[in-house]
């Protein structure tokens, strides 16, 4: 790999359910101790009590048959039923306050719109939300079944053609947060990753606002040339820059493309460099990606197309 496509992996810290900073992941942590305190107390007292027997302190007993072999799995069972029902009903109960955030799986990455009835923010691979405010994650598959799974914020959940599953969401902590397709989906089903981005409410708001307008115009004679070689090259058949060309859905949306962390589904640090080694060859980085390879275009167009792309943020 070169120094210009590092992979993003180590950089999030431990991605653990049992490092939990959101609501769902707080409640799945909650009920996974519990089960398993639980099973360890029965265990001790069974191992007491077949001692017991052994040692000659017990007599055996017939109703034991009924109190081991019966009600003992019995209660332990609808004990374990009743508190999760509790706990699913907690972490799939939805806010109708909630921010809604269709996510639609595609094989190998993640589409994103925000408020998809209100603002329409377009994005990929990289999801951001406010703190302490609900979220509704819509979850859809445009071709295999995928799952979506945040380890540190919530359980995981399937994504399925012709079908919509909702999870909702609520991060108690600002942070990285990676994410991850958790199904057996193809080919580069292991590079399907994603991150969430935590922050302030204020501070979402106010990314809101900015990502809902049009690409930053190409400032310098360089960034010009690689806007032209975008247009001229026919990436907007795929690809969508607001202000520039606005048709293309089939790929992700480019107009802040260069303000993600990372690219190719949160596989490579985002970089001029990382973004020149896709366009030209993806599915070197990327086994399976649709993407088209671009190695036919000049030198100085993809250092140009790749700068442009790199400014967008």
């Amino acid at each position: 790999m070169s120094e210009t496509a590092q992979s993003t992996l180590g950089e999030y810290g431990v991605q653990s359910a049992l490092s939990p900073q959101g609501v769902g992941a707080t409640a799945i942590n909650g009920l996974t101790v519990g089960m398993t305190v639980a099973f360890g107390v029965v265990f001790v007292l069974l191992l007491v009590f077949v001692w017991g027997v052994l040692a000659g302190k017990l007599a055996p007993q017939k109703w034991w048959i009924w109190a081991g072999g019966i009600a003992l799995p019995l209660v332990s069972v609808l004990i374990l039923m009743g508190f999760s029902t509790v706990i699913l009903q907690r972490i799939t109960s939805e806010d109708p306050e909630a921010l809604v955030i269709e996510v639609t799986g595609k094989q190998f990455w993640w589409d994103v719109v925000y408020d998809p009835e209100g603002w329409a923010v377009r994005g990929a691979n990289e999801i951001v939300i406010p703190q302490g405010r609900p979220v509704t994650f819509r979850l859809k598959s445009s071709d295999v079944i995928h799952s979506f799974w945040v380890p540190k914020l919530t359980g995981k959940m399937d994504m399925i053609p012709g079908r919509v599953n909702s999870l909702p969401v609520m991060a108690t902590e600002t942070g990285r947060f990676r994410g991850q397709c958790a199904e057996f989906c193809g080919l580069s089903h292991p590079k399907m990753a994603f991150e969430v981005v935590v922050i302030e409410p204020e501070d979402f708001d106010a990314w809101m606002q900015r990502s809902s307008g049009e690409a930053r115009d190409a400032a310098t004679t360089e960034l010009t040339r690689g806007r032209d070689v975008f247009v001229e090259a026919g990436c907007p058949a795929c690809h969508t820059i607001r202000g520039v060309a606005e048709t293309g859905t089939l790929g992700p949306d480019l107009s802040r493309v260069g303000g993600r962390g990372s690219l190719g589904a949160g596989m490579y640090r985002m970089s001029q460099g990382t973004l020149a080694g896709w366009i030209a060859d993806p599915t070197a980085m990327k086994p399976g990606a649709k993407m088209p390879s671009y190695n036919h275009l000049p030198g100085p167009d993809l250092r140009a197309l790749s700068a442009y792309l790199a400014s967008l943020k």
